[in-house]
């Protein structure tokens, strides 16, 4: 049985082509004018740069059609009620919960302290029974929500590449920390997480590393990278590798096309 459903498969395979074909039509029209900026570059590689930066483009453009693609398979393991893709939501929390979320982020942005994932979560559940009446307000938005029906656990995900900025991770961690008090505060559930996923390790097979995170989030509950964040999302070991297949796939079936389009910016 695979990992992926045939299904899923082919809305993945399209939402490929498309952004591929979105790039190869970019390409035609710009007639190989656009170039990185970099005079050194330019310099170095002048007759390829516009096909060189044409990729560029097309692989930052990637980033965003992840987080779709992850989507589709939720939606094909989870179940389509039970996924929710770009919320955006007012969190409303006792401002000593915000207080609490503000020291932890304090502490680890000073260095004072190191991620203790399950340690964060317990001072989130310590603040919230303190209480008080006075309420703070805050509207974010989140890459993906997924409830696990018969386990009554809730995730709460924020999608990034590899190497975020510094400002995105402290932002994200925020927003996690925040949905995790909301979702204690406002669902019935058993337990609720808020990991911080990686959609791909770009030091792979090396362990990932990028201090930037680390800083914010513990690999032991806080974070997922690379395989562990496509196997959890798809229930299953074998996502990962299937997906990866399918990118594969369509090289091979487009290589000649792809080829043919973006060979035409090199100046002859």
């Amino acid at each position: 049985m695979t990992a992926i459903s045939s299904k899923a498969k082919k809305e993945i395979y399209a939402l490929i082509d498309k952004l591929v074909l979105k790039y190869i039509k970019k390409a035609e029209k710009e007639g190989g004018l656009s170039n990185s900026g970099n005079p050194f570059v330019m310099a170095l590689f002048s007759d390829f740069e516009p096909m060189l930066h044409s990729i560029h483009g097309l692989k930052t453009s990637l980033g965003g059609e992840m987080e779709k693609i992850a989507e589709i398979i939720a939606n094909d393991a989870w179940g389509v009620k039970n996924v929710k893709r770009k919320t955006k939501r007012e969190v409303v929390l006792p401002k000593n919960v915000y207080s609490a979320i503000d020291t932890i982020l304090n502490n680890l942005s000073n260095a004072k302290t190191l991620s203790n994932y399950y340690l964060e979560k317990e001072q989130i559940k310590k603040a919230l029974k303190l209480g008080n009446k006075e309420r703070e307000s805050h509207t974010y938005e989140f890459d993906l929500e997924i409830h696990d029906e018969e386990k009554k656990h809730y995730y709460f995900m924020e999608m990034k590449g590899p190497d975020p900025n510094t400002t995105e991770v402290p932002g994200a961690k925020r927003r996690l920390l925040a949905e995790l008090a909301w979702g204690y505060q406002n669902l019935k559930a058993r337990d609720i997480d808020a990991p911080f996923a990686i959609y791909y390790n770009n030091k792979f097979p090396k362990p990932y590393k990028n201090p930037k995170v680390l800083y914010y989030f513990n690999p032991d509950g806080g974070l997922l990278v690379h395989e562990r964040f496509w196997n959890f999302i798809g229930k299953n070991e074998k996502t990962y590798g299937e997906l990866v297949k399918i990118f594969e796939s369509y090289g091979k079936v487009n290589k000649e096309k792809i080829w043919d389009n973006f060979s035409k910016l090199i100046k002859k």
